[in-house]
């Protein structure tokens, strides 16, 4: 039966070790000293090695940054056990590497991705962060191994830590963008107002005018969910004689907005240096 791990990614540079994770495919940890792990005598090995040596195929791992930030989250490929200095994970401090020659080959998913532990439920939460430790397997209490991957893909929000405290500053930079170059987004789009009330308490960040003289709602999001898009439904409601389109824009869009909108005839924006229609 496979296993999830939770695995930090470096003690001393943890957000840097992630991101080489992912570009060399691969999940590791460092004892350097020991050489080969397999080839060393295993009572001599730290219990965090030795519980390394256990993963398989198909096992589950998360990249554990510290700081209650998951980076990244993966699936062992082959199960092989590499002892390597071929890549900058394994490669020597002083060469620029992070010195964690033992690894594993991993197939990191696209999402999730920078998520806090704290959108996991209890009995996942209460596992990570454990001072000490490098390898945590990560205790089912009864569920299947399908059934805590599941919990893990549903629960995890993409950028949830990474970009929350930067929500309010991404979204003044695409209100700033748009608000000069608006005819770029799309051509003959036009602002009428900024934060316009449509009642007491909803505020879009703009209405405009697109070429065909329609009302257009626009609301931006630093990390956009399925809720943005009832604040935009709200929005249609409260403007409903001017039949508006409605765009959201964000800097990372949440699954789950594709498939409100999909239902709402909504105009859905991802920004990442550049606008891209992603509905």
């Amino acid at each position: 039966m496979n296993r999830i791990y939770a695995i930090v990614t470096h003690h001393e540079r943890p957000d840097d070790a992630a991101e080489a994770w992912r570009e060399c495919n691969v999940c590791a940890i460092g004892w350097s000293d020991y050489g080969n792990l397999k080839k060393a005598k295993q009572a001599l090995l730290p219990s965090d090695a030795r519980e390394f040596l256990k993963i398989e195929k198909g096992d589950m791992v998360l990249a554990y940054a510290g700081g209650n930030r998951i980076a990244y989250v993966g699936e062992i490929e082959n199960g092989k056990y590499l002892h390597t200095s071929r890549n900058i994970v394994g490669r020597d401090e002083d060469d620029g590497g992070f010195e964690y020659p033992n690894q594993y080959k991993v197939r990191w998913y696209y999402k999730p991705y920078d998520f806090s532990r704290y959108d996991l439920p209890l009995f996942l939460f209460n596992q990570l962060g454990k001072r000490g430790k490098t390898v945590v397997p990560i205790k089912l209490y009864r569920r299947s191994f399908a059934e805590v991957k599941q919990i893990i893909l549903i629960n995890a929000r993409s950028g949830s830590l990474s970009y929350e405290v930067n929500e309010d500053m991404i979204k003044a930079g695409i209100r700033k963008y748009l608000r000069r170059h608006i005819d770029s987004f799309e051509r003959g789009l036009k602002i009428v107002k900024s934060e316009k009330a449509t009642s007491k308490t909803d505020r879009p960040d703009f209405i405009a005018k697109d070429k065909n003289g329609r009302a257009v709602v626009i609301e931006c999001k630093g990390n956009a969910y399925p809720g943005d898009c009832d604040q935009l439904e709200q929005y249609r409601k409260n403007l409903a004689k001017e039949n508006p389109r409605l765009m959201l824009i964000a800097f990372r869009m949440d699954d789950g907005c594709l498939e409100v909108a999909k239902n709402a005839g909504m105009e859905l924006y991802e920004c990442d240096l550049k606008f891209t229609r992603i509905t």
